[in-house]
């Protein structure tokens, strides 16, 4: 059990680093102002449903 559990999350091991990734960013942002935040927030969705389009159009 405890093996197909790492055989999965190795599976998405790059997407989830990027999304921590994306988060931390978007913290840092926050922390230096709120206004560089919210651009922060807007352009991490922009790349965020770019590659999700982008993933989609291989399948």
């Amino acid at each position: 059990m405890i093996k197909n559990l790492f055989t999965v999350i190795w599976k998405y091991f790059d997407i989830i680093c990027f999304l921590a990734a994306i988060i931390f960013v978007v913290w840092g942002c926050f922390l230096l102002s709120f206004v560089a935040g919210l651009f922060s927030v807007a352009v991490s969705l922009i790349i965020i449903g770019y590659l999700s389009e982008k993933i989609a159009s291989l399948q």
